[in-house]
């Protein structure tokens, strides 16, 4: 009995003792930047069944009068993309839009040169953006570099958003469409310099002498739109090039990143995040110490405007890729691990703010996706719950925020966390990822600014780390969310084993 109190007593003694070793830090001072609600996007492209089989299913019990699937739509909804980027991705290097208008038993179905199959342009520019009104979403679209013309790609700027007596607007008209789209994003091809994804353009100088004639007719067109330049990661001539040549008349520059889990190495995938963040920190230095934010010069003989403040990047690309299934290994089973290392992500996007402008995952349904179907229904994975809570909870400002915590395997901290903040309504909210398999408790300590109550906490978490969802077992959910709007103000915040739990509080 002597030996077992002391037993316990040792053991209450070192969880005490492990509790005040760890703390949560806010200065309500140190902002980070404001956060851009364009960062919580997604992305559709046409591969695999993402569109087709996806998004959309003629004459299939589960659709709609457009095709639109139901099923699908209802989730996307649940998601609340705030933009969505199409048509590709790779795939646009062939793309012609002017196939997926108009009477769609006069649409021209086309073998998929880049990811197989047949593309039926059944989902085209006019079905896109009732999605993505039906979404409340930006559309952004993505215009073809590779094999097509500046020519083309201003007609399709007209057909969107032409308001005068104009062939191309007059022909959004004739297919049912008198409104303009007012396409606001627009860009200038994905991942140019990919020579095996068939890009031509491998030096950059290229690139740069191309897309200026896009530039000019399509801004030509619509002086309003938005423009993204095409980035390389990590590949400073290519950014520097482009930027110099390009950089007063384009908006973003895009920035593409995968992650994935070594094998044998579970906790790699947060490594890789981390490598990401280090990269957009570096590339955000790089725009900020090379680029005004204000353009000095200008010929007033281009007849459009140049950019309006900082260029920012457009991370058009984000996601979870283990390679797993066809085609290309994008149909991929997601666990509760990988919606730690999505939530993960997602605080690299809210902390890097002053450098993202946009952010999509990559994609939305079925390839990579937070939504997966077959003939029978749908399921969310496991990443939809991240997606759709950050998007839910976070407030429009980022703050500087650190934890002292436990480490674990490779160097990978236990908690891994953002902090937002809403000053005119005087709320604040907390997101905290433990990637630990142990309960862990801090304290918060707020600087420059006075706590007046803790609203609510949320928690997700699940049994396992490889806990999933499937279309095998639709019934079955695998994440748990808890909600307590009871919280002693006074106690250490407490955030269960490898789960995500976002705090909100009032300020006074």
């Amino acid at each position: 009995m002597k030996n077992l109190i002391v037993a316990v007593f040792l053991f209450l003694f070192h969880a005490v003792l492990f509790a005040q070793q760890n703390q949560i830090s806010i200065d309500a001072d140190q902002s980070l930047g404001k956060i851009n609600p364009l960062v919580y996007g997604q992305f559709i492209e046409y591969i695999g069944r993402c569109i087709d089989g996806g998004i959309y299913e003629e004459n299939s019990p589960l659709s709609d009068h457009r095709g639109f699937r139901k099923d699908v739509l209802t989730k996307a909804k649940e998601l609340h993309p705030t933009t969505l980027r199409f048509p590709g991705g790779t795939v646009v290097k062939t793309f012609h839009w002017e196939d997926g208008v108009g009477p769609k038993e006069q649409r021209k179905a086309k073998k998929n040169l880049i990811w197989g199959g047949i593309d039926s342009y059944q989902f085209g520019t006019c079905e896109f953006i009732e999605y993505c009104k039906e979404l409340q979403a930006e559309p952004c679209l993505v215009v073809n570099l590779s094999t097509g013309t500046a020519e083309e790609a201003a007609n399709w700027v007209e057909y969107c958003n032409g308001t005068g007596n104009t062939y191309y607007a007059n022909l959004r008209r004739a297919h049912g469409y008198a409104e303009p789209f007012q396409v606001k994003y627009w860009a200038l091809g994905n991942e140019e310099g990919a020579e095996p994804d068939a890009g031509r353009h491998q030096d950059p100088n290229d690139y740069v002498k191309d897309v200026w004639h896009f530039i000019k007719l399509m801004k030509l067109t619509d002086p309003s739109i938005k423009l993204i330049a095409n980035g390389e990661a990590m590949n400073e001539h290519w950014n520097k090039t482009v930027l110099d040549g390009i950089g007063n008349a384009v908006d973003y520059l895009s920035y593409h990143y995968y992650v994935n889990t070594s094998p044998n190495k579970p906790y790699s995938i947060f490594e890789k995040i981390a490598t990401a963040e280090s990269e957009i920190e570096h590339l955000g230095r790089f725009i900020r110490k090379n680029y005004s934010d204000t353009v000095q010069q200008w010929s007033e003989w281009y007849r459009f405007p140049h950019r309006e403040g900082p260029i920012k990047l457009s991370f058009d690309e984000w996601g979870i890729w283990e390679k797993q299934d066809p085609p290309y290994g994008t149909t991929n089973q997601y666990t509760w691990r990988h919606a730690l290392a999505t939530a993960s992500f997602l605080q690299v996007i809210q902390r890097q703010a002053q450098t993202i402008g946009i952010a999509n995952w990559a994609q939305m349904v079925n390839v990579l996706a937070p939504i997966m179907t077959d003939k029978e229904g749908s399921v969310k994975q496991t990443i939809f719950y991240p997606l759709q809570a950050y998007r839910k909870y976070a407030l429009g400002e980022a703050l500087a925020a650190e934890s002292q915590a436990p480490i674990l395997t490779d160097g990978i901290a236990a908690l891994d966390l953002s902090a937002t903040i809403d000053r005119e309504r005087k709320m604040l909210t907390l997101f905290v990822v433990n990637r630990s398999s142990q309960e862990i408790q801090a304290p918060l300590l707020l600087k420059n600014a006075t706590l007046k109550s803790i609203t609510s906490k949320i928690c997700y978490s699940s049994s396992s780390l490889e806990a999933t969802n499937t279309l095998a077992a639709k019934d079955t959910e695998v994440v748990r969310i808890s909600e307590d709007k009871h919280i002693q103000q006074k106690k250490p915040l407490q955030f269960a084993k490898e789960s995500i739990t976002i705090y909100n509080f009032t300020l006074q």
